[in-house]
């Protein structure tokens, strides 16, 4: 499966706090079903190379599933959703993920100097 891209996606905004963060949404049935929900605020941890927390169940096509991701995607897989800012080097031994959208270029620094614990608001970019 060739790698979900978020060209010619939905803009959409991640804010903590006072940070805003622009991102884009693919076209994915997954993505499709989590703009639905948009605004969606969540409280996300900190790990090695993401910042991920438990979600509701999402409608996934199998097909669109892939192994690894690339620093800066945005994915839904596992019940979790998760901003991906690292380790795309090692990713690709991780399958089942399912991309959703990227945080735009030149972003991704951003991300990488948020707190331990966050929470984040998604929100469609008006």
């Amino acid at each position: 499966m060739p790698h979900q891209t978020a060209e010619h996606g939905t803009p959409v905004t991640l804010t903590v706090g006072s940070t805003v963060i622009p991102a884009t949404l693919n076209n994915t049935l997954t993505a499709r079903r989590f703009k639905e929900k948009l605004p969606f605020t969540i409280t996300l941890q900190r790990y090695a190379d993401d910042y991920c927390g438990p979600a509701a169940p999402l409608e996934t096509d199998e097909a669109g599933q892939q192994a690894g991701w690339k620093n800066g995607d945005i994915g839904y897989f596992g019940g979790w959703f998760t901003i991906l800012f690292d380790g795309q080097e090692h990713s690709r031994s991780t399958t089942g993920v399912m991309i959703i959208g990227r945080v735009d270029d030149g972003h991704l620094d951003t991300v990488r100097k948020l707190d331990s614990s966050i929470t984040v608001t998604v929100a469609p970019t008006s």
